[in-house]
């Protein structure tokens, strides 16, 4: 209360100043009747985000009411938004739209839309009309999910007014005599500076710091009518941010804020059609649902409505493409596919995902050269490096005939010529180390040629080596080496590859590349091992616990991008098990059962598989007291959580003490989640009915609402057990993807269990060995 009080004396003194800087000053807002004019107001955050928003209002004076307050009529005629340097919203090329946040709406629906906003005589916000009676026929039309339309309501209700309010300067209800033009307020220690221009216009400028805030404005005013030429907010603050591995950061930033006024000038013509069809084909709408799932039916029917007017739109066949994938149809591959053909590449741009699907079906349907067209608007991104590394590298390890099989292989190696011979050098990086080993690969009975290629690899920057995933290319030549027996040149490129992976290894961000090198090192010491198990035992053991040791231990280190570099090398995901055997075998017990539970935790689907090895080695041992001590007990303990459910009864942790629990994060808006919930629905009723003995199962709504999974429930007959999400319980529990099941021991640890694999064999499973089946 005693800050608000200094703050209110602050406004007060700073008011006062303006006052009697010239006997000239309007005491009151004095705007003529048919007076037109702009305000242009823009705030700029460098600290969330990197934000820039813009938005020009044209205002005419209609006079003053019976009151005496002056009423002008409004509307919005230029708006801008940038988040992230990405161009949401810019009304001056409206059909670039960008619905990715739900911000653009309002601006987009009340765009050259005329209110009225009321002030009184010493310039405060009295009345704002015709807003909402615009707004919401609007959000309606366009069929806005009824949750984001709350949420622009109470938008325009907190911010919308108090927007208007700031462009607009308010007068202090009394005159106070002061006659400094710098002074400090000695209650907020405020500093203030005020001067008169020559045109009479006055300009003050506040300075204030308050802890890490320091905040400097500068305003102008037309003393004649009482309205703000012009201010300039600038805001210095240190904020404290989490970063996604729980670490606390100090970041600088800046908020700034600008307002100006000028003459009427901005022409604005609405595109009201396009407004509808985008908004209504867009994430935020509801029209191509029913029960909150797309229909099929509903964006088949809006397509031939929208089909002939915006065949030529991008933002069209855009939305038109992503929509389509939401079908069920048995065909909607193909259909998007053909669809996908038809749209220029130019209309994709930015679109990364349809372009990486166009590049593999240009490739396919097409010629290299249509390709190679559609990789020029991506070819600089990581999308770029998956398609060319997981998908297109995969065109020259085919082992088996087909239909169309030459001709696939002349188009693939014209294209990864185009690429390496690019002027580019990105191009050249990323396809480089491919090209190298494709050509090695086409002669290997050509001792000469491998040996070039070797050496071509060990001289490679670790640029090239990076961006064109050279280790994989490497450890594939060190094999066609081996096959010419070239044994010393095999070794010394094995040698260079560990050296370069090991250093890759070794970055301290941790990211999915630094995983996809640990990986591609465990099967290099691996080979390293095999190399050396006959001549030298001793040290081969070394190299085996090596490619044990950099083999994935939890589900963060399975990169996504190893499963394809296994494809080709014909690798193992975790080298744990073989060093196992090789220390069981050797007599090293006590070694051998630490990775006995690390191999469980990394790899829980192979449970069954050890507790036999165990039960064989270890006869006269309990595998479930060794469960228990050395792999249950070693998991993380869960976090507390207290969620409301769709019921209105709320769900913690605490209520499964004693019991084991799969937590399944989801979210309507999830694909693949949806895929798997008819499986885990089914698991979820034989689990009510007593089938799966005393365990449990919760999922968690992840950003979703009530509404709309009740909907999704009721649509789908579902009726497994749904608690909201409070937006903290995924950080706590560091999900990453949709769907995540997290497994929870009866002692309240938990296991991250990788997608994909069985998660109701391992909780039965788990159970049955704790309760001593």
């Amino acid at each position: 209360m005693l800050t608000d009080l200094k703050k209110m004396k602050t406004y007060l003194t700073l008011l006062t100043a303006v006052l009697i800087a010239g006997k000239c000053f309007a005491q009151q807002l004095n705007i003529v009747k048919n007076k037109s004019f702009e305000i242009t107001s823009r705030k700029i955050d460098t600290l969330i985000g990197s934000s820039d928003e813009s938005t020009t209002y044209v205002f005419k004076s209609l006079g003053r009411d019976e009151q005496g307050n002056t009423v002008l009529e409004c509307r919005i005629v230029r708006a801008l938004i940038e988040y992230d340097k990405k161009t949401l919203l810019n009304t001056d090329s409206i059909r670039k739209t960008d619905f990715m946040s739900s911000g653009v709406l309002f601006p987009l629906a009340m765009f050259n839309r005329p209110f009225t906003l009321t002030l009184d005589k010493k310039g405060k916000v009295v009345g704002v009309a015709r807003v909402k009676e615009q707004l919401n026929p609007i959000l309606a039309k366009w069929d806005i999910q009824p949750e984001i339309r709350e949420q622009i309501n109470q938008n325009y209700d907190k911010g919308f007014i108090a927007d208007m309010q700031g462009l607009f300067y308010q007068f202090p209800e009394r005159k106070l005599n002061n006659n400094q033009a710098t002074w400090t307020d000695k209650d907020s220690g405020v500093k203030f500076n005020l001067t008169k221009g020559r045109d009479h216009t006055l300009k003050l400028v506040t300075e204030e710091k308050e802890n890490d805030r320091r905040k400097k404005t500068t305003r102008s005013f037309d003393p004649a009518t009482g309205l703000m030429l012009s201010e300039l907010d600038i805001t210095e603050v240190v904020a404290k941010q989490t970063d996604e591995n729980g670490i606390e950061r100090s970041k600088k930033g800046e908020l700034v804020q600008m307002k100006k006024l000028t003459g009427a000038k901005t022409q604005t013509r609405s595109d009201t059609a396009w407004s509808n069809m985008a908004a209504q084909l867009s994430y935020w709408s509801n029209s191509m649902k029913t029960g909150g799932e797309y229909d099929t039916v509903k964006i088949f029917r809006m397509f031939s409505v929208y089909d002939a007017e915006f065949k030529n739109d991008a933002t069209y066949n855009v939305a038109k493409l992503s929509l389509i994938q939401q079908t069920r149809s048995r065909d909607n591959y193909q259909v998007y596919d053909d669809a996908l053909m038809q749209v220029p590449n130019a209309y994709l741009k930015g679109h990364y995902s349809h372009l990486h699907n166009k590049l593999g079906e240009a490739l396919r349907k097409g010629t290299a050269a249509d390709a190679y067209a559609v990789s020029r608007y991506l070819y600089d991104k990581p999308t770029f490096s998956q398609w060319l590394q997981q998908s297109f590298a995969q065109n020259f390890i085919v082992e088996h005939d087909f239909e169309g099989r030459k001709e696939q292989d002349r188009k693939s190696a014209e294209l990864l010529n185009m690429f390496v011979t690019d002027k580019d050098p990105i191009y050249r990086q990323k396809s480089g180390p491919l090209s190298l080993w494709v050509k090695a690969k086409a002669d290997p009975g050509n001792e000469a040629l491998q040996l070039q290629t070797a050496a071509v690899f060990n001289k490679m920057s670790d640029r090239e080596m990076r961006e064109g995933n050279g280790g994989r290319y490497a450890l594939l030549v060190y094999n066609l080496l081996k096959n010419v027996n070239r044994i010393g040149a095999a070794d010394t490129l094995l040698d260079n590859t560990i050296t370069r992976l090991s250093r890759y290894s070794s970055d301290s961000v941790v990211n999915e590349d630094k995983y996809e090198a640990h990986n591609l090192l465990a099967h290099a010491y691996y080979l390293k091992f095999l190399s050396l198990i006959q001549k030298d035992s001793v040290n081969a053991m070394k190299y085996l616990a090596q490619a044990a040791d950099y083999s994935p231990k939890n589900n963060w280190e399975k990169a996504y991008g190893s499963f394809y570099d296994r494809v080709f090398l014909k690798s193992k995901e975790s080298y744990r098990d073989d060093y196992i055997e090789k220390l069981l075998n050797g007599g090293h017990e006590t070694e051998a059962m630490k990775l006995f539970a690390l191999q469980i935790n990394s790899s829980p689907e192979t449970l069954e598989e050890m507790q036999k090895r165990f039960q064989t080695k270890f006869p006269e041992r309990s595998f479930r007291d060794f469960l228990i001590n050395h792999v249950i007990d070693t998991w993380v303990q869960a976090p507390d959580f207290k969620l409301k459910n769709i019921s209105g009864k709320e769900n913690t942790l605490a209520q499964y003490k004693n019991k084991w629990l799969i937590l399944d994060f989801w979210g309507t808006w999830c694909g693949p989640c949806r895929e798997e919930l008819p499986d885990v629905n089914k698991f979820y009723t034989e689990l009510a009915a007593g089938k799966h003995g005393e365990l449990n199962f919760l999922s968690v709504a992840c950003y979703d609402t009530e509404d709309k999974v009740n909907g999704f429930l009721a649509a789908n007959k579902y009726e497994i057990p749904v608690a909201l999400s409070d937006n903290k319980i995924q950080r706590d529990y560091k999900i990453t993807g949709y769907p995540s099941k997290i497994l929870i021991a009866p002692n309240g640890r938990m296991l991250n269990v990788q997608f994909g694999k069985d998660w109701k064999g391992i909780l039965k499973r788990f159970s049955q060995i704790y309760a001593g089946n």
